[in-house]
């Protein structure tokens, strides 16, 4: 029996960062922008001139907590009023800007954004998704 798995390439990755970069010169922010495999492996990263030192990490937990879990990484922010044990989850980050990535229905990774307000940094995540659905 011959199984199928969809992965996100590395040229998926680029078309993916450079559509979230162009998103972000237009409107004219300084951002890091983060693209990771389904396990939250990084496959490409890239901090504009400008964009705060802190933003690549922060961009790259975003990217990682979203692929991990699924899910936005706002997920994890909008639960924790509810469920304030999730902040002993270290390796999560539960702020917004992470959107997963899906292929035929299953995660293969995510792209994180920070540099901007949550509303924006979410907003170049889905600008950088468009590339990979030819919207």
């Amino acid at each position: 029996m011959t199984q199928y798995k969809p992965v996100l390439t590395a040229e998926n990755a680029r078309q993916m960062l450079d559509r979230a970069l162009e998103a972000a010169c237009d409107a004219g922010l300084a951002m890091s922008i983060a693209v990771v495999d389904e396990g939250g492996y990084p496959l490409a990263l890239q901090r504009m001139d400008g964009a705060g030192l802190m933003t690549a990490k922060v961009a790259m937990e975003k990217a990682r907590t979203a692929a991990l879990i699924r899910a936005p990484s706002g997920r994890l922010a909008d639960r924790l009023t509810a469920e304030p044990a999730l902040l002993r989850l270290t390796d999560y980050l539960p702020m917004a800007g992470g959107l997963p990535v899906t292929m035929e229905g299953r995660c293969v990774g995510a792209i994180g954004v920070s540099g901007g307000t949550p509303a924006q940094d979410e907003q170049i995540g889905a600008t950088g998704l468009e590339a990979l659905t030819g919207s």
